[in-house]
């Protein structure tokens, strides 16, 4: 009954915060925020940040890219999601919603994306490696030179004064970091990064071994229904209370410093990261059971100590985010 009822809790926040299927929805993307802001304080990072951001911190800064997904290219790249999401209202002025058409108008098609793809912004946020890895590679399926790690490095670029990299169109530092605020969260989130590719009988399947059917794909856990009206993705993306903006502590801080820096180069700390939290989706999928492939959804049931895992991963997770944006800026701007 616990269980049914923290569920019931992970849904009402999602449809409370947002219906775009925000990784780690608004909260978590703040907290991230609001680690990061609290570790660089008083260093030149934190100038820095002032300098390009100016009023907006990294907190504030955290949802502009979900925010941009408002912006709808059938109706000539104007932003359609006026005062639907409170996190969003900093950004919905005649100037700054102009910026976020522009930076979709520039990163929609860039990325040729297939029949049926989203827009080529939306899949800058996630990778979708199977879990059977215990690592990242650019050579895997479900990696892309448009996913999650390429659009770390990307943005990571442009703030150390070089240009993106193909396929991405970011213009200018503040861009960038309004994405890297962003997507340093993103890679962070265990379904953002690692997934589970099933065949119709609910099996595990390895994409990377013999011939891939798309088929096998669950979208980053979006296929796979928890109830009724939930699916695994969505019970991810939600954050308890203990772990909002209101609960960032001293203790929590104190978590946020005892993370180690990345080793190796500036532009390979991404590809570190996704393969640290591949292994945090292996312990997310671990014990679940899926069912037959039925209308394109496999139903999951879930260990009935699934709620204190998922606590102390998302836990977990979020203060590795906000600490490594952090290390990453202040490498940037020592």
């Amino acid at each position: 009954m616990r269980f049914r009822q923290n569920l019931i809790c992970c849904l009402l926040s999602i449809l409370i915060a947002s219906s775009q299927a925000f990784a780690w929805g608004p909260d978590g993307h703040h907290t991230v925020g609001a680690i990061a802001d609290r570790l660089i304080a008083g260093s030149h990072a934190a100038t820095e940040v002032k300098n390009i951001l100016g009023d907006l911190s990294l907190q504030e800064a955290s949802v502009w890219a979900d925010c941009a997904k408002g912006i709808d290219p059938s109706k000539d790249y104007t932003y359609q999601s006026e005062g639907k999401y409170p996190e969003c209202r900093i950004y919905e002025t005649p100037a700054l919603e102009a910026e976020m058409s522009d930076f979709v108008r520039r990163n929609d098609r860039n990325c040729t994306p297939k029949t049926g793809e989203e827009s080529c912004h939306k899949q800058y946020h996630y990778t979708d490696i199977a879990i059977q890895h215990d690592h990242y590679d650019s050579n895997f399926v479900g990696a892309r030179n448009d996913d999650i790690v390429a659009a770390i490095v990307a943005a990571t670029h442009v703030l150390k004064g070089d240009p993106a990299p193909a396929p991405f169109s970011f213009k200018d530092k503040r861009e960038a970091l309004l994405l890297l605020a962003h997507y340093v969260g993103d890679i962070h989130q265990p379904l953002h990064v690692g997934a589970v590719y099933l065949d119709a009988q609910g099996k595990l399947v390895n994409p990377d071994v013999g011939t891939f059917d798309q088929n096998t794909s669950t979208r980053g856990g979006n296929e796979l229904t928890v109830g009724e009206n939930l699916n695994l993705h969505a019970l991810w993306d939600a954050i308890p209370a203990p772990l909002t903006v209101s609960h960032v502590n001293a203790a929590l801080l104190k978590q946020a410093v005892a993370i180690p820096a990345t080793d190796g180069q500036l532009f390979d700390w991404p590809t570190s990261w996704a393969s640290d939290t591949i292994g945090a989706a292996g312990e997310a999928f671990k014990g679940l059971k899926f069912g037959i492939l039925q209308k394109g959804h496999w139903s999951t049931t879930l260990p009935s100590s699934y709620d204190k895992k998922l606590f102390a991963i998302k836990q977990k997770q979020l203060v590795k985010a906000g600490a490594r944006l952090a290390q990453l800026l202040q490498a940037v701007w020592p």
